[in-house]
């Protein structure tokens, strides 16, 4: 059994009542002793669910241990037990029952190899995976869930209640499809949640550094069953905002190229400047350095070419004005970095670069910043050489263009 829901809808009262009436009248539909391993991602958690059956257990004549890390409630009558354990304590045990709660912050071995190896050869055993979404859960309740909705096995009941990928988490609608119950009173906790989420303010019952994707997850329930990888150290920039960025390609003679390679190709760089301050850079990829001399040639510019400094003595650059492309990747990144924050780059979209900026990682060590990220670089740093280039007083460029409607 997969049991999903936001915050505040009950799963703590359904899982007290399963076992209340498990070990009440289990013997007689199943002909055993009913026996509960209940662990959590935390034992406080497991153990608030249980206390509050305390008082009835004991007004019914049941026995209750509350000791730490002992907690149970026990049916003397037949021997039924609800056991409150540690995830890390659930082994040892043969019960016809187990309840994982808060299930996206347990180990999938915890389940894997402690609680299903158990159920085994009781009657009629049940497993309860409960837990609502969360931004960071292990694999657990992700595949669980990814399974059962692509095959229905015969044995697996999956009850989620949860808003769309592409739901609006603003409409109000939404909120009300994501909930199993609705109340005024949970629609209004749910505009104050909204409000603090729009507004950048963290919910401690998130525990979520980004507000938003925390109320998403919490109170709209949205898992995400595709596991993101977290990429090591820190990105150039967001993809939106690179996106954002995104300028019309240039029909004129580029005042500025740059060729680096690393691989099997080459990337050549195209920078123009425009009218209103930034330069447009276009970074192409060609197989050879022979290609990206033809595509210079071709775009008919006369001026002086910055050049990998391992590429320069190659001769398909014979007759061509060179100048020295120096610096590791990790500068080429920071100057991009800094072009971009002073607003100062755009670029065609083009996917070579694009594909490098985006995958670059970067961290800050004792020995200065560091790639980290095992992209190419080789895009970044042409780009990077020919917006620089681009950037310099016309006179420093020694007249870099020669319009094509005059001959060399």
């Amino acid at each position: 059994m997969i049991l999903s829901a936001s915050r505040r809808s009950g799963k703590s009262i359904v899982l007290r009542g399963l076992a209340c009436w498990r070990m009440q009248f289990g013997i007689f539909h199943f002909g055993e002793p009913t026996e509960i391993v209940h662990t959590g991602n935390d034992l406080a958690i497991v153990r608030e669910v249980q206390r509050t059956a305390w008082p009835w257990a004991t007004e019914t004549g049941w026995t209750v241990a509350r000791a730490n890390g002992k907690e149970a409630i026990e049916n003397t009558d037949f021997g039924d037990r609800w056991l409150a354990r540690a995830k890390t304590a659930v082994y040892g045990y043969s019960p016809n029952m187990c309840f994982a709660d808060e299930a996206w912050d347990i180990n999938p071995d915890v389940v894997d190899d402690g609680l299903t190896p158990s159920l085994l050869e009781r009657s009629s055993p049940q497993l309860w995976l409960v837990s609502t979404a969360h931004r960071r859960a292990t694999s657990l309740m992700r595949k669980r869930i990814s399974a059962a909705l692509a095959e229905d096995d015969g044995s697996t009941l999956l009850l989620w209640w949860g808003a769309g990928a592409d739901a609006d988490p603003g409409d109000e609608n939404t909120w009300r499809a994501a909930s199993p119950h609705w109340t005024q009173d949970r629609l209004e906790t749910m505009r104050a949640k909204y409000a603090t989420a729009v507004a950048g303010e963290e919910d401690p019952e998130a525990d979520d550094l980004d507000p938003m994707e925390g109320f998403k997850a919490q109170y709209l329930n949205q898992w995400q069953l595709r596991e993101r990888k977290r990429a090591k150290g820190e990105p150039v920039i967001d993809e939106d905002a690179w996106e954002g960025l995104a300028a019309s390609p240039q029909n004129q003679t580029p005042v500025s190229i740059a060729i680096e390679s690393q691989g099997d190709s080459v990337s050549v760089a195209c920078a123009w400047q425009l009218a209103e301050g930034p330069v447009l850079v276009s970074v192409s990829e060609v197989p050879t350095l022979a290609a990206a001399a033809a595509q210079i040639r071709a775009l008919e510019y006369r001026g002086r070419i910055t050049v990998g400094l391992s590429l320069k003595k190659d001769p398909a650059f014979a007759g061509l004005r060179l100048n020295d492309g120096k610096g590791r990747a990790v500068q080429a990144i920071q100057d991009v970095a800094q072009l971009l924050r002073e607003g100062q780059l755009r670029h065609d979209g083009g996917e070579h670069l694009s594909g490098q900026i985006l995958g670059a990682r970067t961290l800050l060590s004792p020995d200065g910043i560091r790639l980290v990220s095992a992209v190419r670089t080789d895009a970044i740093k042409a780009a990077s050489w020919a917006v620089q280039a681009a950037r310099k007083p016309a006179k420093a460029r020694r007249g870099f263009i020669l319009p094509s409607s005059v001959s060399a």
